[in-house]
């Protein structure tokens, strides 16, 4: 399989690329920053010199993203998979007293671009690649955080921008769900698992690497969620929303 995957660079992402390609998968490793000079991304390049293509792109900028996948598309066509895996966490669960008048603006919108818009980007670009493939698949790393909690209000501008990527997904499933020409394509809301990663250090319960296998089973189809489970966790299991 031809998979991309954003954020590849560190963490979830990271593991991901890795895994993937230990599965003799080929991977399209997108990257905030340089690829050349991103430790995990340039050792992974000398052991899979022919498997792996890393890629600099930013998921929150439009213009950005359509030239790197018109760039991606002429050399790989065909994409069997797109991990939408690129997030941000850009607050602590200790930051929000009153979270209305301490509410930091710049991190909410941050968050909404990267964490939702950038999926929306990254899909409408890439799109001609899954429409391509024979057994296309679509992941969108969410978390359990976008569900509506009935009492919690940590992690504020995250959860809403988690929310607003499982709204977009399943009107997107929805969508694909209707088509005939597209109904084949799986698309998932996947909430991987609290991960000992930057984002993740301060509920983790597992390492990257566990949740990364999972995903990977998930995208081969050795785990086969149900197509009307529409949000799920990186075992296939079913996650409120």
């Amino acid at each position: 399989m031809k998979i991309l995957i954003t954020g590849a660079s560190g963490g979830l992402g990271l593991s991901l690329t890795t895994e993937a390609l230990k599965r003799g998968h080929s991977v399209i490793a997108a990257c905030l920053f340089d690829p050349a000079t991103e430790e995990g991304i340039v050792k992974l390049r000398k052991e899979y010199p022919e498997a792996l293509f890393p890629i600099q792109m930013d998921v929150s900028n439009e213009e950005d993203v359509k030239a790197r996948a018109q760039e991606v598309l002429r050399e790989h066509p065909v994409i069997d998979c797109v991990i939408n895996n690129a997030g941000v966490l850009l607050e602590s669960k200790y930051d929000l007293e009153d979270p209305i008048p301490n509410l930091d603006i710049a991190k909410l919108r941050k968050s909404i671009e990267v964490n939702a818009v950038g999926h929306a980007i990254v899909l409408k670009y890439f799109i001609p690649g899954i429409y391509a493939s024979s057994k296309p698949c679509i992941i969108n790393i969410t978390s359990e955080a976008g569900h509506l909690e009935p009492e919690s209000y940590t992690y504020l501008a995250y959860s809403v921008s988690k929310h607003a990527a499982n709204m977009y997904s399943q009107k997107i499933r929805n969508y694909l769900a209707q088509s005939p020409e597209h109904s084949n394509v799986r698309l998932f809301m996947l909430h991987p698992g609290r991960m000992f990663t930057e984002m993740g250090k301060e509920n983790a319960q597992i390492q990257p690497e566990v949740s990364a296998r999972g995903i990977l089973d998930i995208v081969e189809g050795k785990i086969d969620p149900k197509l009307d489970i529409p949000f799920i966790d990186y075992q296939g299991n079913p996650m409120p929303y």
